[in-house]
């Protein structure tokens, strides 16, 4: 019985997570046609040194991703990008950023006389990569300054003071 009880403490549930109530930090609308807003997003990315993965312009999606290099760990950051038309000048950005992080652990194989001593001919080493862990970005700066810049290049490329629009 307790056994039973210790598992459904741990069982994940989607919709619990999907459908809870949270801040919107990942999409932002403005006033401007979706193919403008399209070709700034992919500007915006490309000056962040996001390297862009796929791009499909008539769907309006576009993915890229980042690398770092921090010590063993490696750090890798997808974003996807979904643009949504509301009109003939309102677009709506979807921002999704999912981060992964792997270890490169080494292994030597030297062999040694009584623990102490390494033979000759004995190994060298080999290294892999492991996946520590994969998580969605939840920081809303790092969105902000995505969205921040957006609207910037639409207010330069209007010449105006007008901008975006936050979406709550």
């Amino acid at each position: 019985m307790g056994i039973l009880f210790l598992c459904s403490c741990a069982t994940f549930s989607p919709s619990g997570e999907v459908f809870k109530e949270k801040a919107n930090i990942n999409s932002r609308t403005y006033d401007a046609p979706v193919n403008a807003c399209f070709d700034i997003l992919k500007e915006v990315i490309l000056k962040k040194n996001f390297s862009l993965a796929s791009e499909d312009k008539e769907a309006k999606r576009l993915q890229a991703t980042r690398y770092f290099q921090k010590g063993r760990k490696s750090i890798v950051i997808v974003l996807n990008a979904n643009l949504q038309s509301l009109g003939e000048n309102k677009t709506t950005v979807y921002l999704n950023a999912v981060q992964t992080t792997e270890k490169l652990y080494a292994q030597s194989h030297t062999r040694f006389f009584l623990g102490l001593i390494p033979l000759p001919g004995g190994g060298g080493e080999t290294a892999e990569r492991l996946r520590e862990g994969e998580s969605t970005v939840e920081d809303q700066k790092f969105y902000e300054g995505f969205f921040d810049e957006i609207g910037d290049e639409i207010r330069k490329s209007k010449g105006t003071r007008e901008g975006d629009k936050k979406q709550d």
